[in-house]
């Protein structure tokens, strides 16, 4: 795998934590939508074809709204664990290479020498 990697982690965790607000918003909203649909159904109950038909116009979207706004809370949350794990990865490299670099310029530090020996 050839090639740099890297990630703006401000920017990613402010576009994540933009999306997360507008899916709050969004999951508000069909949630009233919801609510509005029941009592639009209490309205015309008493008339069947009208409410056959009124469940069978938004039957779909009913059970889709809530999903997808489960289905981008999920996506958000995964993202935000990948961002972490990246952050933590990146972490634990920089902090390996560091002790690496002070061992081998250290002046009479002990380790593997070039040629395999350990020098002490």
């Amino acid at each position: 795998m050839g090639g740099q990697y890297s990630i703006d982690v401000a920017r990613f965790i402010s576009t994540t934590d933009g999306v997360a607000t507008e899916l709050e918003v969004l999951g508000q909203a069909v949630t009233g939508s919801a609510s509005d649909l029941d009592r639009l159904a209490d309205l015309v109950a008493a008339e069947r074809d009208l409410s056959h038909a009124l469940g069978s116009a938004t039957s779909e979207r009913r059970q889709n709204g809530p999903r997808a706004v489960q289905h981008g809370g999920a996506v958000v949350t995964a993202a935000g664990r990948v961002a972490l794990a990246y952050v933590q990865a990146d972490d634990d490299m920089a902090a390996t290479t560091s002790r690496a670099d002070a061992a081998a310029t250290a002046p009479g530090a002990s380790g593997p020498g070039r040629f395999g020996a350990t020098l002490r």
